[in-house]
Protein backbone atom coordinates (compact mmCIF):
# COMPACT_ATOMS: atom_id res chain seq x y z
CA UNK A 1 0.00 0.00 0.00
CA UNK A 2 2.00 3.14 -1.19
CA UNK A 3 0.72 6.15 -2.14
CA UNK A 4 2.67 8.53 -4.24
CA UNK A 5 3.95 11.46 -2.62
CA UNK A 6 2.82 14.05 -5.65
CA UNK A 7 -0.92 12.64 -5.13
CA UNK A 8 -0.09 13.01 -1.63
CA UNK A 9 0.58 16.79 -1.62
CA UNK A 10 -2.14 17.66 -4.03
CA UNK A 11 -4.86 15.98 -1.50
CA UNK A 12 -3.07 17.86 1.31
CA UNK A 13 -2.75 21.28 -0.48
CA UNK A 14 -6.32 20.47 -1.91
CA UNK A 15 -7.79 19.98 1.49
CA UNK A 16 -5.91 23.17 3.32
CA UNK A 17 -7.23 25.67 0.45
CA UNK A 18 -10.74 23.78 0.75
CA UNK A 19 -11.49 23.58 4.15
CA UNK A 20 -8.81 25.69 6.30
CA UNK A 21 -8.49 28.84 4.15
CA UNK A 22 -8.88 31.97 5.82
CA UNK A 23 -11.73 34.07 4.75
CA UNK A 24 -12.04 36.74 7.26
CA UNK A 25 -12.64 40.36 7.00
CA UNK A 26 -11.10 41.89 9.90
CA UNK A 27 -8.59 38.74 10.91
CA UNK A 28 -11.86 37.30 12.92
CA UNK A 29 -11.04 34.06 11.89
CA UNK A 30 -9.91 31.67 14.73
CA UNK A 31 -9.60 28.68 12.53
CA UNK A 32 -6.99 26.39 13.36
CA UNK A 33 -5.14 27.11 10.05
CA UNK A 34 -3.35 30.11 12.72
CA UNK A 35 -2.53 27.17 15.16
CA UNK A 36 0.49 27.85 16.81
CA UNK A 37 0.78 31.53 15.69
CA UNK A 38 -2.66 32.62 17.87
CA UNK A 39 -0.28 35.76 19.41
CA UNK A 40 1.41 36.81 16.71
CA UNK A 41 -2.46 36.10 14.86
CA UNK A 42 -4.39 38.02 17.23
CA UNK A 43 -1.48 41.18 17.16
CA UNK A 44 -2.14 40.78 13.22
CA UNK A 45 -6.00 41.34 14.09
CA UNK A 46 -5.10 44.60 15.89
CA UNK A 47 -2.72 45.84 12.93
CA UNK A 48 -5.60 45.30 10.73
CA UNK A 49 -8.09 46.96 13.02
CA UNK A 50 -5.68 49.96 13.31
CA UNK A 51 -4.89 50.15 9.59
CA UNK A 52 -9.05 50.44 8.62
CA UNK A 53 -9.67 52.74 11.34
CA UNK A 54 -6.75 54.86 9.88
CA UNK A 55 -8.11 54.33 6.02
CA UNK A 56 -11.42 54.26 6.86
CA UNK A 57 -11.56 57.05 9.78
CA UNK A 58 -13.52 55.17 12.31
CA UNK A 59 -14.89 56.44 15.19
CA UNK A 60 -14.12 55.07 18.57
CA UNK A 61 -17.96 53.55 18.92
CA UNK A 62 -17.26 51.69 15.64
CA UNK A 63 -14.07 50.21 16.44
CA UNK A 64 -15.54 48.55 19.80
CA UNK A 65 -18.27 47.43 17.69
CA UNK A 66 -16.40 45.66 15.42
CA UNK A 67 -13.89 44.48 18.14
CA UNK A 68 -16.97 43.49 19.91
CA UNK A 69 -18.58 41.61 16.55
CA UNK A 70 -15.03 39.70 15.82
CA UNK A 71 -14.99 38.60 19.80
CA UNK A 72 -19.02 36.94 19.38
CA UNK A 73 -17.39 35.34 16.06
CA UNK A 74 -14.28 33.93 17.65
CA UNK A 75 -16.57 32.53 20.51
CA UNK A 76 -18.23 30.96 17.48
CA UNK A 77 -15.63 29.71 15.93
CA UNK A 78 -13.74 28.34 19.17
CA UNK A 79 -17.08 26.05 19.75
CA UNK A 80 -16.03 24.70 16.77
CA UNK A 81 -12.65 23.95 17.27
CA UNK A 82 -12.69 20.55 19.19
CA UNK A 83 -14.66 19.24 15.69
CA UNK A 84 -11.84 20.57 13.33
CA UNK A 85 -9.52 19.01 15.61
CA UNK A 86 -10.51 15.80 15.45
CA UNK A 87 -11.22 16.21 11.30
CA UNK A 88 -7.60 17.32 11.33
CA UNK A 89 -6.36 14.26 12.94
CA UNK A 90 -8.52 11.87 10.53
CA UNK A 91 -7.39 13.96 8.27
CA UNK A 92 -3.68 13.13 9.31
CA UNK A 93 -4.08 9.66 9.70
CA UNK A 94 -5.73 9.31 6.40
CA UNK A 95 -3.20 11.33 4.54
CA UNK A 96 0.03 8.83 5.98
CA UNK A 97 -1.81 5.78 5.36
CA UNK A 98 0.44 3.80 2.52
CA UNK A 99 -2.43 4.20 0.11
CA UNK A 100 -4.72 7.41 -0.47
CA UNK A 101 -8.68 5.62 -0.07
CA UNK A 102 -10.56 8.43 -1.65
CA UNK A 103 -14.09 6.84 -0.15
CA UNK A 104 -12.47 7.82 3.20
CA UNK A 105 -11.40 10.83 1.96
CA UNK A 106 -14.89 11.88 0.86
CA UNK A 107 -16.65 10.01 3.52
CA UNK A 108 -14.85 12.43 6.18
CA UNK A 109 -15.20 15.03 3.87
CA UNK A 110 -19.33 14.80 3.78
CA UNK A 111 -19.50 13.77 7.71
CA UNK A 112 -17.78 17.33 8.29
CA UNK A 113 -19.81 19.62 5.99
CA UNK A 114 -22.11 21.01 8.42
CA UNK A 115 -18.82 21.77 10.30
CA UNK A 116 -17.32 23.65 6.84
CA UNK A 117 -20.78 24.93 6.59
CA UNK A 118 -21.17 26.78 10.07
CA UNK A 119 -17.82 27.91 9.83
CA UNK A 120 -18.06 29.73 6.59
CA UNK A 121 -21.61 31.19 7.80
CA UNK A 122 -20.15 32.61 11.04
CA UNK A 123 -17.56 34.01 8.97
CA UNK A 124 -20.31 35.67 6.04
CA UNK A 125 -22.22 36.88 9.22
CA UNK A 126 -19.60 38.89 10.77
CA UNK A 127 -18.32 40.08 7.23
CA UNK A 128 -21.48 41.43 6.52
CA UNK A 129 -22.29 42.84 10.62
CA UNK A 130 -19.27 44.53 9.92
CA UNK A 131 -19.83 46.20 6.76
CA UNK A 132 -23.07 47.57 8.68
CA UNK A 133 -21.30 49.22 10.98
CA UNK A 134 -19.92 51.75 8.39
CA UNK A 135 -20.98 54.78 7.27
CA UNK A 136 -22.33 54.31 3.22
CA UNK A 137 -18.91 56.53 2.71
CA UNK A 138 -16.72 54.39 4.70
CA UNK A 139 -17.92 51.35 3.17
CA UNK A 140 -17.39 52.59 -0.37
CA UNK A 141 -13.48 53.11 0.72
CA UNK A 142 -13.76 49.48 1.87
CA UNK A 143 -15.13 48.25 -1.27
CA UNK A 144 -12.20 50.04 -3.17
CA UNK A 145 -9.62 48.66 -1.08
CA UNK A 146 -11.24 45.39 -1.68
CA UNK A 147 -10.92 45.48 -5.46
CA UNK A 148 -7.38 46.88 -5.29
CA UNK A 149 -6.48 44.20 -2.92
CA UNK A 150 -8.26 41.68 -5.48
CA UNK A 151 -7.01 42.99 -8.26
CA UNK A 152 -3.04 42.76 -7.20
CA UNK A 153 -3.71 39.37 -6.26
CA UNK A 154 -5.29 38.18 -9.29
CA UNK A 155 -1.24 39.94 -10.71
CA UNK A 156 0.38 38.02 -8.65
CA UNK A 157 -1.00 34.85 -9.62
Amino acid sequence: MKIKLKTLAIATSLCSVLVLAPLSFAGSDSSSYHRGHDKGYHQMTERKLAKLTRRLDLSEQQQNEIKKLNSENKAEMDALKPVMDDFREQMSILMSAERFDEQAFIELRVNNQATFTSMALARAKNKFAIKSVLTETQLATYNTMKKKRSDSNKRHH
